[in-house]
């Protein structure tokens, strides 16, 4: 009887053996308190995500432009920029004060804030802007710029690039509100169109050749296509240095005669 009992042990030995090497690798028997046999889950980390082009610009613009910067950005991706363009941002200077603008002109360009004297009853000032002057994208100097942070990106091996810019030339915008009426004033130094380059003429606009004080200058009234403005008056300064344009809204009151009055009303500030 001993010697059957110790065979019949010897063989549920041997059953339990085999059950535990043909079970599941690393498995735990039910109800037993030895943890340290079971398997412990290994996180798996995935390889790391190339950013995208749009990730890469919204880099570049993480912090916000302050007054006065401009920036020239480069995308070097023909599927992204397939026209190769460059795109530039900047940030203007912006005043509610008529003196605080002049002083900010003279310090950047040396020129004063020519402003009208016989501004018509109770308009009132908005702001005056002052923006910096880009380069035209058809310009000389639009393409030789553009080159020069192509050829940055390229040497880096960079799909996105810019380029921080210095401000030049200045482009001021004075405009002045009244009852929903907006009277808007801009100057910048002229410039010459290429060759074979001309501006368009929407449909509806009437043009209208005057002299100012000796200096010509163009009078249109605006067909539908210019959302709100009614009526534009452009000319230059006697020198030809500078370019003038002189908007009005549609609900304006006033006539060709006043807007030309405010003309010949412009003094340095």
């Amino acid at each position: 009887m001993m010697i059957k009992k110790s065979a019949a042990i010897t063989a549920l030995s041997l059953i339990v053996l085999m059950s535990a090497v043909s079970g599941t690798a690393g498995a735990v028997p039910a109800g037993s308190n030895n943890k340290s046999k079971g398997t412990v889950p290994v996180e798996q980390k995935s390889p790391p995500v190339s950013p995208t082009i749009k990730d890469l610009i919204a880099k570049e613009y993480a912090v916000p432009l302050q007054a006065g910067e401009i920036k020239a950005l480069y995308v070097n991706d023909k599927k992204s920029n397939p026209e190769e363009d460059l795109s530039v941002s900047y940030m203007p200077y912006r005043f509610s004060s008529i003196n605080e603008a002049a002083q900010k002109l003279s310090s950047l360009t040396g020129n004063s804030l020519l402003i009208p004297a016989a501004l018509p009853d109770e308009y009132k000032l908005q702001d005056v802007v002052l923006n910096p002057v880009l380069p035209k994208f058809f310009s000389t100097e639009y393409k030789t710029l553009r080159d020069q942070v192509k050829a940055k990106a390229q040497a880096a091996g960079k799909k996105v690039i810019s380029q921080s810019l210095k401000w030049s030339d200045t482009e001021t915008s004075i405009t002045y509100l009244r009852n929903g009426e907006r009277l808007n004033l801009k100057s910048a130094p002229a410039y010459t169109l290429p060759e074979g380059v001309t501006l368009a003429q929407l449909p509806g606009d009437q043009d209208e050749n005057l002299t100012i004080n000796g200096v010509e200058a163009v009078y249109t009234l605006f067909g539908p296509h210019h959302g709100d403005l009614k009526v534009q008056l452009v000319w230059s300064s006697a020198d030809g240095s500078t370019d003038y344009t002189l908007t009005n809204t549609k609900n304006t009151a006033q006539t060709k005669a006043e807007l030309e009055a405010i003309v010949t009303s412009l003094t340095a500030q």
